[in-house]
């Protein structure tokens, strides 16, 4: 039997024509499996794009008539659909805007335009699952939160008069409110001309919630899948779940020392809870100080005219004009001084814990190629899921094989979070992968990434990328990179345009 082809498409869409945008900050891949004995085989994995990035919805409807066009769909004169295409896989590896966002931006494509055979998607999102709808309550109670408060800020910030949650989203948040997508699913009326599948008003705008639902009602078939398990995708590829983890302790751990800095202060985290649900404070457990510290009440020092015969007066007058009034005697600005909204940084302690708690929930796979290798596709996995690829074996035919045999064969690596310091272990990992031809593809946009909260992200981090070039021999390519690079490093290089990158990651020996 002939050997197949197998492709590998990574979507960026760098924007519509005479954009200065020149990245993409999102996950979207398909594969394609080529063979003489069948018709192409299409595995989607993701399909989103950060919220906030230029241009957004015009590039994920430019990627969705891709898709269409690749797995055989067809428009007639119209611009109606003549023929659907066919996924004969989609894959979700976790709930994040970044990966979700066209689902919603391009719905009416997708949906309408494309027959999903099979949905594969971690064993998190089963409906059925007691321990999945535990952690799926408590991920939706914090996001819901965090979302409402962020809104809540940004009002506060636009307020004529002082308010005590008037602060600087991006400082107080860092930007990984962006993860999240919209809080509300709301009508956007708008015109919108693809020059294909045209339509007068935009859907339903979706939350990330409702796009997961909406695809698995879908589908013809879902299967959520759990670390150890062992499956045939199509194209005849075998493929080793390893991750995510159902032991919590991995599941919680993000960061790779023993001393990882959990959000742990329930009165802060409980009040974020009540302001988000419009509960009034309360003020006993509210204080950040226990009882016997609290020397002077706020009111007291704000209008010291009411204090009573005992008090320290000049204490009092000397607070007031320091913390109260709002520019000294001499004309100086004094708000810089105020700390009212300094407890809500615990929001963006929160945002924290609860992008990587979700990150760490990312459907992990590993395909095998017909020469015994393999591509890792780890999604936006972070420490703890790694760590949780070596607690169980996979049952390859006759024998188990553990994930240090997968790791040494991967030919192939989608790096995990854009590249991100927490999201590839060095260890138990990277240091595996000793493949003489490893490729690395790292779905970023770098500057992008740097505009992001206050001091930036790096994505991908220093000191990962110059792990990654010297595990590769320099066989990296980036989102971010411009069109017609000069691989000079591949020996079969990847092609290049505005919409994607495309590498042949194996064909059959001529």
């Amino acid at each position: 039997m002939t050997q197949p082809k197998i492709s590998v498409r990574m979507y960026r869409a760098l924007g519509i024509q005479g954009s200065p945008y020149k990245g993409y900050l999102g996950d979207c891949f398909l594969i394609r499996v080529e063979s003489e004995q069948s018709d192409p085989a299409h595995i989607l994995i993701d399909f989103g794009i950060l919220m906030g990035s230029a241009q957004a919805e015009e590039r994920m409807r430019q990627v969705a008539i891709d898709i269409v066009k690749m797995t055989g769909g067809q428009w007639d004169d119209q611009g109606k659909i003549a023929q659907q295409g066919k996924l004969d896989l989609l894959i979700i590896t976790h709930e994040h805007w970044d990966h979700l966002s066209g689902f919603s931006q391009a719905q009416d494509i997708f949906f309408n335009g494309l027959i999903i055979d099979k949905l594969w998607m971690a064993w998190t999102e089963d409906d059925n699952d007691d321990f999945a709808n535990q952690l799926r309550q408590e991920r939706d109670k914090r996001s819901v939160a965090l979302a409402a408060v962020a809104e809540m800020i940004q009002k506060g910030a636009r307020e004529a008069e002082s308010s005590p949650l008037a602060a600087d989203s991006q400082i107080v948040l860092a930007g990984l409110d962006a993860f999240l997508g919209p809080l509300v699913s709301k009508d956007t009326p708008a015109i919108l001309d693809d020059g294909l599948a045209a339509r007068a008003v935009k859907p339903r705008q979706l939350k990330t919630r409702e796009i997961i639902d909406k695809l698995k009602a879908k589908a013809k078939s879902k299967i959520f899948l759990s670390p150890g398990q062992v499956m045939t995708a199509p194209g005849e590829m075998k493929t080793f779940v390893l991750g995510p983890p159902r032991n919590l302790a991995r599941l919680k751990k993000d960061k790779p020392s023993t001393n990882e800095a959990w959000f742990s202060n329930q009165a802060l985290e409980e009040r974020l809870f009540r302001l988000a649900d419009d509960v009034p404070s309360e003020t006993d457990n509210d204080l950040p100080f226990a009882p016997r510290y609290n020397r002077l009440r706020a009111e007291l020092v704000r209008h010291p005219g009411g204090a009573s015969a005992g008090s320290d007066w000049s204490t009092l007058l000397w607070l007031t004009e320091h913390y109260f009034a709002p520019t000294s005697a001499e004309g100086a600005d004094l708000s810089r001084r105020t700390i009212d909204s300094d407890w809500l940084e615990a929001a963006g302690q929160l945002a924290l814990k609860l992008d990587a708690d979700t990150n760490n929930t990312s459907l992990v796979l590993a395909f095998e190629l017909p020469d015994g290798t393999f591509m890792l596709f780890p999604g936006d996995a972070q420490v703890g899921n790694w760590d949780s690829w070596h607690d169980q074996s996979y049952r390859d035919s006759d024998k188990d094989i553990s994930a240090t045999y997968i790791l040494e064969r991967v030919r192939f690596y989608k790096v995990s979070h854009h590249g991100s310091d927490n999201a590839t272990i060095k260890d138990k990992g990277l240091s595996l992968m000793t493949h003489p031809e490893l490729v690395a593809a790292i779905p970023t946009d770098e500057a992008f990434g740097k505009q992001q909260g206050v001091k930036g992200w790096k994505m991908p981090d220093p000191r990962l990328n110059e792990a990654i070039l010297a595990a590769t021999k320099g066989r990296v390519f980036r989102n971010d990179d411009p069109v017609n690079t000069c691989y000079s490093n591949f020996e079969n290089p990847p092609s290049s345009c505005d919409l994607y990158l495309e590498y042949t990651v194996f064909k059959p020996a001529e």
